[in-house]
């Protein structure tokens, strides 16, 4: 009896080391190795957009917009107009040690609650390379204040100009103004070794208004 019990016992702690190791293929465990920790926005300063790093970033969760607001029709976020200055900044984050990852691609999803159609997704191409955790930060200095982490802006992506036209044209086939548009962001990265990693889903929500 006691043999059985160490047997089983042992079954046991090895699937606990199994279900830790994550994946053989390479890919990613609901964003532990490749992070997406949020959405955030800079500080504006003397008419600057500042962009967030670790020691001042600003949560960035939501938005409001009218859907028929001209500066609207080139999506949101934008740099060069009122609408979303300074906001819509990613924050990914490197845990790997030894090995850097090649950001290459954002992928949008959208969900708007009571819609009867479906909502095209959207992808963004980007090409920014996040040093491991364990980079020297004498060596691989970092202005974003951590060494294994990179703000950027998704400009003009998260609702993009063709989604807006879109939201525009099928008006019937959507809820009556105000509703609620959900955004689920997830990147797709490769280490230097080659393996493929997604990070975990990050939200924004958008509030669209009359």
């Amino acid at each position: 009896m006691g043999a059985v019990k160490r047997v089983v016992w042992l079954a046991f702690v090895l699937g606990l080391a199994a279900g830790g190791c994550g994946g053989g293929s390479g890919e990613n465990d609901q964003g532990v190795s490749f992070r997406a920790v949020g959405i955030f926005q800079g500080e504006l300063r003397e008419g600057r957009c500042e962009v967030p790093t670790t020691e001042n970033a600003i949560g960035d969760p939501a938005v409001e917009i009218a859907l028929d607001d001209p500066e609207f029709d080139g999506g949101y976020p934008r740099s060069n107009a009122f609408l979303g200055f300074c906001r819509g900044f990613l924050e990914l984050e490197n845990n790997l040690f030894g090995q850097a990852i090649n950001a290459e691609r954002v992928d949008f999803e959208y969900e708007i609650p009571g819609a009867h159609i479906a909502i095209p997704p959207n992808s963004m191409p980007i090409g920014f390379r996040i040093n491991p955790a364990d980079a020297d930060p004498e060596q691989d200095p970092s202005s974003f204040g951590q060494v294994n982490v990179v703000f950027f802006q998704l400009a003009g992506q998260i609702v993009p100009a063709s989604l807006v036209f879109f939201l525009r044209q099928n008006r019937l086939s959507l809820p009556d103004l105000p509703y609620v548009m959900i955004v689920h962001i997830t990147v797709v990265g490769r280490t230097d070794a080659g393996g493929a990693l997604v990070t975990n889903e990050t939200r924004y929500t958008v509030e669209l208004i009359p």
